[in-house]
């Protein structure tokens, strides 16, 4: 009884699996009669001119896609719609006439059809046409333009007991945009971007970034995207020095005198130079006028470019006239 209900199972299982098979032979046959059907694609492909000179020209305008309307079966465009390398090369340099400024190329795209079509995968392509008529290519020669970089941006913080000693030196001095001259006329200035160096506490070169205006003018180059700037750095210590104070006065005034007469001078001196710098490289004053009162404040009016001068002691001083 068992056998007699198994076997009409296995006889539906035998006709299904046909008609499966049947329906895949039917879609095969079907796939391969549309895709050897001659269609026509549209493609777009990145176009490449050869033989410029980009040191020496900018290049201010070019159509960069060429559109292509291709026939073929759907083999093709299913080979080409998996490929991610569309492009094509065209070669100009005999076009560009040396002795101009300015150029204006304009080039007639069924003259260069056949080099297009050795570029393509041809298999299957019964006809190419191109969509437009013409490519186009402005040049221009490239000039110089020499730029001093403003570092206003830039702030340098040094360690507690470092500091600048001397000048600092840009390095490069002097940045050079290369590109039209149209172009270069936009630009009036190269500027370092906002930012801080800090902990400086060593001489040395510290990098400063540009920022890159140029970048939004694709046919500009630069000579530099970045500077370094060279410091000069002294290791600072604390020296209290005794100075002569001198004052000055109407010249209704015989003689003064003043109390105290000497000053000290808290300053930050270079270490290595501690020993060597003394009172002779200071000079404190006040002013005495008609209206002046008892106490004055002195002043430090010379003092080494390399020293720091902290605070005066005493702050105020008196005078007395002598008749």
């Amino acid at each position: 009884m068992e056998q007699e209900e198994a076997k009409p199972i296995r006889q539906r299982l035998r006709q299904s699996r046909a008609f499966i098979f049947s329906l895949m032979a039917i879609f095969v046959i079907w796939l391969v009669s549309s895709m050897s059907e001659q269609k026509s694609f549209r493609e777009q492909y990145r176009i490449y001119f050869d033989g410029i000179d980009n040191e020496k020209y900018a290049t201010l305008a070019t159509d960069s896609i060429l559109a292509l309307d291709i026939t073929s079966n759907g083999f093709y465009a299913f080979r080409r719609g998996i490929e991610k390398n569309k492009s094509i090369h065209i070669d100009v340099s005999n076009l560009i006439d040396r002795t101009l400024h300015d150029i204006q190329l304009e080039l007639d795209i069924n003259e260069y059809i056949d080099i297009i079509r050795r570029q393509i995968d041809s298999r299957g392509v019964s006809a190419v046409k191109p969509v437009g008529s013409t490519l186009g290519i402005n040049l221009s020669i490239r000039e110089c333009k020499a730029f001093v970089p403003n570092i206003d941006n830039v702030v340098f913080q040094f360690d507690d007991m470092s500091g600048l000693c001397g000048f600092p030196e840009l390095k490069p001095d002097t940045v050079y945009l290369y590109g039209s001259r149209g172009v270069l006329d936009k630009i009036d200035a190269l500027e370092a971007l906002p930012q801080t160096i800090k902990n400086i506490r060593i001489t040395g070169l510290y990098k400063i970034k540009l920022d890159t205006v140029w970048k939004k003018y694709p046919d500009l180059h630069t000579s530099a995207e970045s500077i370094d700037i060279f410091l000069p750095v002294e290791t600072f210590t604390e020296k209290s020095i005794a100075v002569p104070l001198h004052y000055s006065a109407d010249k209704n005034v015989k003689r003064i005198q003043l109390y105290p007469s000497t000053v000290t001078v808290k300053c930050l001196v270079p270490k290595r130079l501690y020993n060597s710098i003394d009172a002779t490289d200071f000079e404190a004053n006040v002013c005495i006028g008609s209206d002046s009162i008892n106490h004055l404040q002195p002043v430090v009016t010379r003092f080494p470019a390399n020293v720091r001068v902290k605070s005066i002691s005493p702050e105020k001083v008196q005078y007395i006239i002598i008749q």
